[in-house]
């Protein structure tokens, strides 16, 4: 027995070494992807019995909810371009500003941004935008 423990120690400590590292790299493997601290409390889901076969599971479109925009001549230029990048949420969302920092604001969009709204169309947007989002017209 002494021979034989003298011949197979060091590929048994080999077998046991490469043992150890291989199930730390599976244990770590499974934790993967495992954000919540350990020993958190998480809601447990039972998984039915057995799913209907003519069940339909989907996911409809992600909800918007637009708001309305004041009625007014350049309403729907403003909706033409504007929504192209962004929801008209962002014009309920601003403070009310004065007629000219609507103008900087459409022309800022137009040469930062790079909205690509004609002068005509921006002249447009501008005058909506100063007629009805000032701090005279704004409505709280």
């Amino acid at each position: 027995m002494q021979k034989f423990m003298n011949q197979y120690k060091w590929p048994f400590v080999v077998f046991l070494a490469v043992f150890l590292v291989a199930g730390r790299a599976l244990y770590a493997d499974l934790r993967a992807g495992y954000y919540a601290p350990v020993g958190q409390p998480g809601i447990q889901q039972t998984v039915p019995e057995s799913f209907s076969t003519d069940s339909n599971y989907s996911a409809g479109q992600y909800p918007q909810f637009d708001p309305d925009l004041a009625a007014g001549e350049g309403k729907e230029t403003l909706e033409l371009y504007c929504s192209t990048c962004h929801s008209p949420r962002y014009v309920t969302m601003q403070p009310p500003l004065s007629a000219d920092a609507w103008t900087a604001e459409v022309e800022k969009m137009r040469k930062t941004f790079g909205a690509s709204i004609p002068d005509e169309d921006a002249k447009k947007i501008a005058q909506y935008l100063g007629a009805h989002y000032t701090v005279d017209t704004r409505k709280r």
